[in-house]
């Protein structure tokens, strides 16, 4: 007796295709529910969101500053939400915390006018002056440390392109390219020092608490070393115990207690976990 292989070639066909429809129907079931979720999870957000700006808007700063630091915690930190937050916080007249989170705000999108403003009020408001930093130093502040990165990566590419170019030119064009690779490394070299600087901003912290003491040694009972006032930027050095070694901004320095400020680039804490 013969088989009809073409008959069990169909019934295998079919018996693939269906097993190929099937996985096709599962998997469109399993995005749908997952854009169902996210939609569901962006109106819960922007929700919550819209409450907090009218907790804002009716002078209920502390409650505003809840409902921001809750969709933070649940749906994610941004820049909008951060630069919110901080004006709640600013409005609720908590100086530390509204200076920590406009500067996570610029941390994530560093150039910003209105949270650079609002900062520089904020400071000048609690008298955080920063008359005594250099130039150079003001200067470097006007940019990112990514910005700066990416100005030194191209000048650095346009120099490795212009060498590469010398090697085979001539006469006034290869006079030419040597001095766009002088001036490319001159650029390469200026901007890489500001990136390296501002990227040792990432380790800057912020004084929290009111009242707050700097103390001459890593202990309870320690003498004072001086005061320092609460959204004044520091920077951690070393740590013993319950206390950290750090040099403010105004160049004093001193032993503080850990829970008396925060880290800008702390991740946990800007989730809120």
């Amino acid at each position: 007796m013969k088989r009809n292989v073409f008959h069990l070639d169909c019934i295998d066909y079919m018996r693939m295709l269906k097993t190929v429809l099937l996985l096709v129907m599962l998997c469109l079931l399993f995005f749908s529910r997952v854009v169902v979720a996210g939609a569901e999870e962006k109106n819960a957000a922007v929700s919550l969101f819209e409450q907090a700006n009218i907790f804002h808007t009716q002078g209920k700063f502390q409650q505003a500053a809840e409902q921001y630091s809750s969709i933070i915690s649940t749906y994610g930190v941004s820049a909008p939400l951060l630069y919110n937050l901080a004006n709640s916080y600013a409005a609720a007249g908590q100086v530390g915390p509204a200076v920590l989170n406009y500067e996570r705000a610029l941390h994530l999108t560093s150039g910003d006018v209105d949270i650079q403003g609002n900062l520089a009020q904020v400071r000048k408001d609690a008298g955080l002056y920063r008359d005594d930093q250099s130039l150079y130093r003001r200067l470097i502040e006007l940019l990112g440390a990514d910005q700066w990165l990416m100005i030194a990566g191209c000048a650095f590419l346009c120099l490795g392109l212009s060498a590469l170019l010398a090697t085979t030119g001539a006469g006034q064009g290869r006079r030419a390219l040597h001095w766009l690779m002088t001036g490319s490394l001159a650029v390469f070299l200026l901007t890489l020092l500001p990136a390296v600087f501002r990227y040792q901003d990432w380790n800057i912290g912020v004084v929290l608490a009111e009242d707050t003491h700097l103390v001459i040694s890593p202990f309870a009972d320690a003498a004072l070393a001086g005061d320092i006032k609460a959204g004044r930027l520091i920077r951690p050095e070393r740590e013993h115990g319950d206390y950290v070694l750090v040099t403010a901004e105004t160049g004093k320095s001193g032993w503080l207690a850990k829970d008396s400020f925060a880290l800008v680039m702390d991740s946990t804490e800007m989730l809120g976990e």
